[in-house]
């Protein structure tokens, strides 16, 4: 009888994420208008604490079965240790791990990428805001290189929240079904120690600080809290699942997307988001 416990723990079925974030830095070298991390408000300057996020991975990975790891920013190529980070996330998960980038600062990292790629794990994937960074990736030159094309106007990006004369708002459109359905990401993100919904609750405190709204009432009930990543199996389980569902923060969001242009850049206030 004192073997069953152990039994249990063999069996147990682990909790499970569809795609899992990890922003290795939040500040970003372009300013993409629709950005649905807010990185359009983050200046280049901005980071994360990488030896806490190190943890944070090597903590919360092997307890989460994970489609796809996404080492995301900003632009991640920013943080000197990018290469550290995407390692960790192959030591600790057999998921595949993508590493997302904007190309602007691929040949600049071209020799520890290129290493990297040898790992079947490890794709990269080249948003191209811009023309110029075709030419890049061209030199470059390698296999293994996704890209996605978003500065020929096919592929649309929106706002998720409402923006006027420098502030941000809450769309309330009262159908957060409607958009949850069309969320451009609703992926969970692991952020300053914590799991988090979707890049608009995990960045939404330091948008506010960027617009000095922190204070701002309509904002109040959407200042939700993540899961840390040393809770409990069944706290971490009940995230999982409702990940995958629309919650009542959703209502932030938009349900009636207007869309443009990824290459469109925005001249918006910016603000050094400094780690914690």
């Amino acid at each position: 009888m004192e073997a069953l416990p152990w039994v249990l723990r063999t069996w147990h079925i682990m909790a499970s994420i569809d795609i899992l974030d990890i922003s290795a830095s939040i500040g970003c070298n372009l300013q993409c208008k629709g950005c649905n991390h807010f990185s359009n408000y983050f200046a280049p300057g901005s980071k994360v604490d990488t030896d806490s996020l190190l943890d944070d991975i090597a903590t919360l990975l092997p307890r989460v079965n994970i489609g796809r790891v996404s080492v995301i920013g900003g632009e991640p190529l920013l943080n000197p240790r990018c290469e550290e980070i995407v390692n960790a996330c192959t030591t600790h998960t057999d998921s595949p791990v993508y590493l997302y980038s904007n190309g602007l600062l691929l040949l600049q990292n071209e020799a520890w990428i290129k290493k990297s790629l040898e790992n079947p794990q490890i794709f990269l994937r080249i948003s191209i805001h811009l023309p110029e960074v075709e030419q890049i990736i061209k030199e470059f030159n390698h296999p293994k290189v996704l890209v996605t094309e978003h500065h020929t106007g096919k592929d649309r990006w929106f706002n998720s929240i409402k923006k006027r004369d420098g502030k941000v708002y809450p769309y309330e459109h009262k159908n957060p079904a409607k958009s949850f359905k069309v969320c451009s990401c609703p992926n969970a993100q692991l952020y300053d120690g914590k799991l988090w919904k979707c890049p608009n609750t995990a960045f939404l405190r330091e948008l506010l600080y960027v617009t000095d709204q922190q204070d701002d009432p309509e904002w109040q009930e959407y200042l939700v809290d993540g899961v840390p990543v040393d809770c409990s199996d069944d706290a971490l389980t009940k995230f999982c699942n409702n990940s995958r569902l629309t919650e009542s923060v959703c209502n932030m969001c938009t349900a009636k997307p207007i869309k443009f242009s990824a290459a469109l850049q925005e001249r918006s206030k910016r603000k050094v988001i400094p780690s914690k």
